[in-house]
């Protein structure tokens, strides 16, 4: 495949490849485990920058479970081939850690996994880093809602000293509604920002809600529906993209694909499908 120039505007999550990829890992007593969650692969985290190159996409998210070793040598090898193919980290997904739990030895130990993949997230130029704000839900006190922003402006401060911005996404329990989003966002002042996601809040609500926090977008994760033919949802996946111009963002957007078909095939249908529908500033 030819080489296209590659747009900053458009990136892809290895979760929209984790079928390519196959393997997982995930840290057992100091040592990066390797499972075949699904399946053997066909390619590994080294192959991706090129991949996405390839399709004129210059930016990846990286999931934490994707990475099969974090230390020296391997990190300048992934350095290596982002550079070779003109590609950067836009995001490191951390995937893990409950910054809020009741039990404080396992929030202060989830804590310290957070910092290592900030750091991690540094040693690779990754522009940011996604946490997730909190397991618990909402309380009437709103204690959950304050914990989870003291320890997300400490972790910011940690980040940002290594050249790495922290963003939130509208996920998990605490953060299921656009009420406690903003009221997040705004106590942080613009020290941590939003990644939206497309497919995390379901049915008419979606519409309604996304465009209570689309204002303070830095990133997206653009998940389509799909229909019973397996076709795009246009009307849904245009809807989504017209709350975010409305909003005044329009990119970089992170494609992600985890329904049924051929990885790459789709993941270039949601990219034509953006560059054909979304609004220009």
């Amino acid at each position: 495949m030819k080489k296209q120039t590659v747009s900053q505007d458009i990136a892809v999550s290895t979760w929209s490849l984790h079928r390519l990829l196959g393997v997982s890992y995930k840290d057992i007593e100091g040592e990066r485990v390797a499972t075949a969650t699904w399946g053997d692969g066909s390619a590994t985290l080294l192959d991706i920058p090129a991949q996405a190159a390839q399709r004129g996409i210059g930016q990846i998210e990286i999931c934490h479970f994707h990475f099969p070793s974090t230390d020296a040598a391997y990190l300048a090898e992934l350095r290596s081939a982002l550079q070779s193919a003109g590609v950067h980290v836009l995001t490191l997904l951390i995937d893990e850690g409950d910054i809020i739990n009741e039990d404080e030895n396992i929030r202060q130990r989830d804590i310290g996994i957070i910092q290592r993949w900030i750091d991690v997230a540094g040693e690779i130029g990754a522009e940011r880093v996604r946490l997730i704000a909190g397991d618990l839900e909402p309380d009437l006190a709103g204690n959950n809602l304050r914990k989870s922003i003291e320890t997300l402006r400490d972790l910011s401060k940690y980040a940002a000293e290594r050249g790495v911005r922290v963003v939130i996404e509208n996920w998990h329990a605490l953060l299921d509604r656009p009420e406690e989003v903003n009221e997040l966002l705004e106590a942080l002042n613009g020290e941590v920002g939003l990644l939206l996601d497309f497919g995390n809040w379901h049915g008419d609500r979606k519409y309604t809600d996304l465009p209570q926090i689309a204002a303070w977008t830095e990133s997206t994760h653009a998940k389509a529906a799909y229909d019973s033919t397996g076709a795009i949802d246009a009307d849904d996946y245009g809807r989504c993209l017209k709350i975010c111009s409305d909003a005044g963002f329009h990119g970089p957007h992170s494609l992600i694909f985890d329904a049924p078909g051929d990885e790459w095939m789709e993941i270039e249908k949601l990219r034509d499908f953006i560059k054909a529908n979304s609004a220009q500033p």
